[in-house]
């Protein structure tokens, strides 16, 4: 299974992050894009529309602008999402339809809620599927809803903001995303002291224990083969 981390800042791109593979949003895009296009100081890099962030602020992507930005930078991009239109599978499908005749190869993604006949139809004619709209379900209900996918729709998956770690040991997924990494900094459980009365966390920069969470979540996932 191969981890995307998403939401890595620029200053990290060199030195914690370098050659990681990294998810970047369209609807993002900052200086951090400029610095992993310009030196490739990152692995595999999937380039997501962002539409979920724009949606929840309130503000749309143009279908053209993003088929233009990627016709720009294929050469960089090794995985690229369809521009969902967030509760309208169809008006989604219809994107996928018109960024194909562009000559594009956009990775669809099917979303919880929807019916499972689209993802029977996607799976008849793609490769890899990306499964989203899990991000803020709970726990129980993202288990019971993947169980039924893998299950009885077998195929290669990426899962979108997939950073439990029980979700990821118990389904094979072909890759993941998350952004769970950067909780590492703010997690109660390093406050905890040792029985020496001493916190190791403490004495750690911010980096440093950013490189502790990739080195986690590469080496979990190196051992889940995937489907």
């Amino acid at each position: 299974m191969k981890v995307y981390f998403a939401g890595v800042d620029s200053n990290l791109l060199d030195t914690v992050f370098n050659k990681a593979n990294v998810l970047f949003s369209f609807a993002r895009l900052s200086r951090n894009w400029a610095s992993a296009r310009g030196h490739r100081k990152v692995g595999s890099i999937m380039l997501d529309s962002g539409a979920f962030s724009a949606f929840r602020a309130g503000r749309r992507i143009e279908l053209s602008a993003y088929c233009e930005f990627l016709e720009r930078n294929l050469d960089r991009i090794d995985i690229y999402v369809n521009l969902d239109v967030i509760g309208n599978a169809e008006a989604s499908m219809n994107n996928l339809r018109l960024m194909e005749q562009r000559g594009l190869s956009p990775m669809p993604v099917f979303h919880h809620g929807e019916d499972l006949d689209i993802l029977r139809r996607l799976r008849d004619n793609y490769l890899l599927i990306g499964l989203g709209g899990m991000v803020p379900r709970s726990r129980r209900r993202m288990f019971d809803w993947l169980s039924v996918v893998f299950e009885k729709f077998p195929h290669r998956y990426h899962g979108f903001g997939i950073g439990d770690v029980s979700l990821i040991q118990a389904f094979p997924f072909h890759s993941i995303d998350n952004t769970t990494w950067k909780r590492i900094a703010q997690t109660p459980v390093l406050k905890t002291r040792t029985n020496t009365g001493v916190n190791w966390a403490e004495r750690l920069t911010r980096k440093e224990l950013f490189s502790i969470s990739r080195k986690f979540y590469e080496r979990l996932c190196e051992q889940i083969e995937p489907m």
